[in-house]
């Protein structure tokens, strides 16, 4: 988890989780209002998370003797399970940096 660098406070992971679906947007600690942003490396770390599902969607769906519609439908079902869970774990993996605007 992430503490606040000013009040030390533990940043919420629904709050980071949240700003990371809404494309990287800014976020501010719950207690003293600093301002935070997302660093390249947690955008690297949310590209792979993409990437990951989507080949391991890939997979599940050449590997599945079924009718097309149904290959698509479980393609998009395990990507999008995939997408969430993977972005879930990766948080602590992130580091934020203050927003200097």
């Amino acid at each position: 988890m992430e503490k606040c660098k000013k009040c030390k406070t533990t940043v919420s992971s629904k709050l980071i989780f949240r700003s990371f679906w809404k494309g990287y947007k800014n976020f501010s600690c719950s207690n003293c209002q600093t301002q935070y942003e997302f660093t390249d490396k947690d955008r690297l770390i949310g590209g792979l998370v993409i990437g990951i599902s989507i080949f391991f969607s890939g997979l599940i769906m050449s590997f599945s003797e079924l009718e097309i519609v149904s290959k698509l439908t479980l393609g998009l079902f395990s990507m999008a399970f995939a997408c969430i869970a993977l972005s879930a774990l990766s948080i602590s993996f992130f580091t934020f940096q203050l927003n200097k605007k």
